[in-house]
This record gives C-alpha cells, structure tokens and sequence, in this order.
C-alpha cells in the first residue's frame, strides 16, 4: 500500500498535472486543450475561452437561456438539471484487475 502522502506528492509533480493546473494567459487556442465535450460546446453556441489550459464555454450565445445569470438561475429552478463539463478538474488513474468492477460499484 503506498503511503497517502507520497502519492499526493507524485500527482502534484507529474507532468499530467502541472499542465492541468496551470493557468494560461496566452490567446493562442492553438495551444489549449480541448475536453471531450469541446465539439458539443461548439456546436451549441458555447463562447470558448481560455482557462487553466484549456479551451471552455464561459456562455452559449445561441441560447434562449443565455447569459450566465440566467443559465445560472435556470439550472437551478425546479424540475430541471444540467450537465457541467468539469473534465478539465483532474485525471484519475484506476490501476488493479478489479477496476472496472469497482468504479461500476462507485
């Protein structure tokens, strides 16, 4: 069993989590990462703009609920749910023959 504090140590450290930590003020897209969702973003009207490396929606301009106040208030009004693209927060890696059954579990 490895001890909580060095495993803390080599996520802070790897290379994996540095860039997903860092922040950037460079324009450059050409640069930034893009999440699994970046096409779907896109294709629903999302601004994207930089942040910590990669390339997120801050709004969607086409949407009836536009702007982040009434995105906001939207998402939480009753009957209603919404999906946030938190994929950029951090990477987990499962290791162990029965990871699949226990993230199943999870």
């Amino acid at each position: 069993m490895m001890n909580s504090t060095l495993l803390l140590r080599r996520t802070i450290t790897s290379s994996t989590t540095r860039r997903a930590f860092a922040s950037t003020t460079n324009d450059d897209s050409s640069s930034l990462i893009q999440t699994s969702l970046y096409n779907l973003h896109k294709d629903l009207g999302g601004d994207m703009v930089p942040f910590a490396g990669y390339s997120l929606p801050v709004l969607y301009k086409n949407s009836p609920n536009g702007g982040v106040m009434k995105e906001h208030l939207w998402c939480r009004s009753d009957n209603k749910s919404s999906l946030f693209d938190v994929s950029h927060m951090g990477q987990i890696r499962w290791h162990g023959k029965d990871r699949v059954e226990f993230l199943e579990r999870v």
